[in-house]
């Protein structure tokens, strides 16, 4: 199978290392749980456009923390093509690709896609953490998964209930790996990761 997986919020830790950068420069304290959608704005400032300005640093992107699990659940997938779509400016790209050939050196390629756009990338499963891309990327075609890494900011009021039959929420990496299993149809149990998250 190919497996497109998304970077940040998936592979890194982006939301946790940018609100560490908010509270150093700004002197404002937030933790990952008060990040309850994808634009979301603290101060009068987009959280984004912060995420942005700091990816162009690339000691910043070549530091970034891991999701945890994430090594592991990505060489678990070895045996299906791994690769990376980002919606990254190309402005971070030279970094984060030494970022992840430090970190994940058997993804298998590079896709440069932006939010929303990730549908027309050639893929049979998209991992990514914005409800939006998920429902764009299942949308397009009947017989593509998308599995949702749930944050705080997955869900931004898409219609992504209607598409219950192609979309796995997943917390964390082993469930992550589990969906994969499933949809490769390597005979597990139903899952009961098939649900919206509470």
């Amino acid at each position: 199978m190919k497996i497109a997986v998304d970077i940040d919020g998936v592979l890194a830790d982006q939301v946790g290392a940018v609100l560490e950068v908010i509270e150093r420069e700004y002197g404002e304290r937030y933790h990952k749980g008060d990040v309850d959608r994808a634009d979301w704005t603290f101060g009068g400032r987009r959280l984004w456009s912060e995420v942005g300005r700091l990816l162009a640093d690339p000691e910043y992107t070549l530091n970034l923390p891991l999701i945890e699990g994430s090594q592991g659940g990505v060489e678990r997938l070895k045996d299906h093509e791994v690769f990376v779509v980002t919606a990254r400016r190309p402005d971070a790209e030279e970094a984060t690709r030494r970022w992840l050939k430090a970190h994940f050196p058997c993804l298998r390629g590079y896709f440069t896609a932006g939010t929303g756009t990730k549908h027309k990338i050639p893929s049979d499963v998209l991992i990514d953490d914005l409800d939006l891309n998920i429902v764009e990327f299942v949308r397009s075609h009947p017989h593509r998964r998308g599995i949702l890494f749930v944050h705080p900011w997955s869900i931004n009021g898409t219609d992504i209930e209607d598409y219950a039959d192609q979309v796995y929420y997943c917390p964390g990496w082993p469930r992550v790996v589990e969906a994969v299993e499933e949809i490769g149809g390597l005979g597990l149990p139903p899952s009961t990761h098939r649900r919206p998250p509470v």
